[in-house]
């Protein structure tokens, strides 16, 4: 199965993620695809090492157009089969103490080079091309915001995990993905972050008032916040049971 994990930035999609991952791994085999071109702490809290990006795979982010998706797809996939993550040289993915394996899609460092564009286009054409067999599960960490909707990267996945905070911005953000994801036929699940017992009731309420429905919470979490603040592995304890008890109701575990 292949998961996109998005929201408006700062809902904590990167820590969802590996908790994600963690829960998952238990009975799959889990790879996390880093498609933020800016963020570059996912290794951190994965506790992984930093991958080399896919995009110098292919020869660098100026090629990526150049070679289309036909050639992007047979550089990385053996004939007729479609493209295995295991398959890419081993210094393209790392490993996380549990076994998580980490890929990257490519950064944005330098100045004036350009938009991330490439970057899009590319996970795009790697999501649909993809052949995972059985107990394979492939979580994508997006980018802030919903541009890789307009470039229609979710195409190549099976579902959309929304990432919300407690803020009316970002479930306004989630009800323009739920519109569009669904229409494509995908599952779609909203999950609020960062929620503390104050403000449970009326998340829930403004979530209805907007026909949005809340698969479930993750309570505010200190651990969480203090590894995420320090920048290294996520540690997490009502965040994880929490993690455990969505998966269950999206019939992932």
């Amino acid at each position: 199965m292949k998961i996109m994990v998005c929201g408006k930035g700062g809902t904590g999609k990167s820590s969802l993620t590996v908790l994600v991952a963690r829960a998952l791994s238990k009975d799959h085999k889990v790879y996390v695809i880093d498609s933020d071109e800016s963020n570059t702490l996912l290794p951190n809290i994965l506790d992984a090492e930093p991958p080399k990006a896919i995009v110098e795979y292919l020869g660098g982010k100026g090629t990526i157009f150049e070679k289309g998706e036909v050639n992007i797809t047979k550089a990385l996939a053996k004939a007729g089969e479609g493209i295995r993550l295991d398959e890419l040289p081993s210094e393209y993915s790392s490993s996380s103490p549990e076994g998580i394996r980490l890929l990257t899609i490519g950064k944005v460092r330098e100045f004036g080079e350009g938009c991330a564009c490439p970057f899009n286009f590319l996970l795009r054409t790697l999501l649909k091309n993809l052949n995972l067999i059985n107990g394979e599960v492939v979580l994508v960490d997006t980018d802030a915001g919903i541009e890789h909707l307009g470039r229609g990267v979710e195409e190549g996945c099976d579902a959309v995990l929304a990432v919300a905070d407690p803020t009316a911005e970002s479930l306004e953000l989630a009800k323009i993905l739920e519109e569009h994801v669904v229409k494509m036929g995908k599952s779609f699940w909203l999950v609020v972050n960062k929620v503390t017992p104050d403000i449970g009731d009326i998340i829930n309420r403004k979530a209805k008032e907007m026909g949005l429905e809340v698969l479930g919470t993750l309570r505010f979490d200190e651990k969480m916040f203090k590894s995420c603040l320090e920048g290294v592995r996520l540690e997490a304890e009502e965040g994880y049971k929490d993690v455990e008890t969505i998966l269950k109701r999206a019939s992932l575990m």
